[in-house]
């Protein structure tokens, strides 16, 4: 039911970001130790790679955080035992891109449409009860467009499936002496 009046409030407007300068990289570090615990029960590898050096984003930490909640939370349900769910932080152009990869049964081109739509529910992996209304993804898009960002899915049905969402950089990355130079 949380979720269901959190999308409500987001579409009605009436959610405010409250927008402050942070370090993304240490935000999605903490969510992903955050999570770490549950990745072992269910013997699921959860990993960050080092994402380098990264600028600061101008966001509400708590929105931020809850859209990577939601995208972590969706690999889970669709990764099976002894899967990976990989998440991947990047500039991108203007932007700092931020993908929850899963390596779990994908999702099928017709589908692809249609996740970020309340209710939707695409196939779960190995068969498992699906324990939510399908409200995540939706909640990830709203948030994340009302933070100037964008977010979108690619997937290839038995190879897993992506979910990036960008935010605006608030500072340009700073060039970085290449290697052997």
């Amino acid at each position: 039911m949380n979720e269901l009046f959190q999308l409500a409030s987001l579409d009605a407007r009436e959610t405010v970001p409250e927008s402050e300068l942070f370090p993304l990289a240490e935000l999605i570090q903490d969510v992903v130790q955050k999570y770490q615990l549950r990745a072992e029960r269910q013997k699921i590898r959860l990993h960050m790679p080092p994402p380098g050096v990264l600028p600061f984003v101008r966001a509400d930490i708590g929105l931020t955080e809850r859209v990577l909640e939601n995208l972590i939370e969706n690999a889970f349900e669709h990764t099976p035992e002894s899967g990976i769910i990989s998440v991947l932080v990047e500039p991108a152009g203007g932007h700092v891109s931020v993908a929850v990869r899963d390596s779990g049964k994908g999702i099928q081109s017709q589908d692809l449409q249609h996740i970020f739509e309340p209710f939707f529910q695409a196939g779960s992996a190995g068969g498992r009860a699906r324990q939510h209304a399908g409200l995540g993804l939706a909640i990830a898009r709203r948030i994340t467009e009302l933070q100037g960002g964008r977010i979108f899915a690619h997937s290839e049905p038995g190879k897993g499936a992506t979910i990036t969402f960008t935010l605006p950089m608030e500072q340009p990355v700073p060039n970085l002496p290449e290697a052997g130079v």
